[in-house]
């Protein structure tokens, strides 16, 4: 039986290998590239080492300047993404933080959609 998507908006699973680093702009100025873990028109979760975790906190806004790794993805930069949560991970040394995107527009989330949907189909990420 198919597992059914349940999430407004399906989401892509990548790998450290994949090669896929968000840049932020945290609301301090400061500038944090770190690894995109999945990704959806709706939002972003990334891995951040802990020893970060004093710069950031839930419900920070932070600016998506750009995703490298991915050409496909130029399009999404100067995104507003608000952190939601941050929890632990198997390795002590690393959370994940996952963001929603905020204020992005209708062309920019279908874009992305399209994105996602075609990479999930040629990750095999469909059931």
């Amino acid at each position: 039986m198919a597992v059914e998507e349940k999430r407004l908006y399906p989401r892509l699973s990548l790998k450290l290998e994949d090669g896929c680093f968000g840049h932020f702009k945290l609301a301090n100025g400061e500038s944090l590239s770190v690894p995109i873990i999945n990704l959806s028109a709706g939002g972003i979760n990334v891995i951040v080492p802990q020893k970060m975790v004093h710069k950031i906190k839930e419900g920070d806004l932070l600016m998506l300047k750009k995703i490298a790794g991915a050409a496909s993805l130029q399009f999404l930069n100067d995104i507003k993404a608000d952190i939601r949560w941050i929890k632990p991970l198997e390795r002590s040394d690393y959370l994940s933080v996952g963001c929603r995107f905020k204020e992005l527009s209708e062309p920019v989330r279908q874009q992305l959609g399209r994105f996602v949907d075609a990479e999930r189909m040629a990750r095999g990420q469909y059931t």
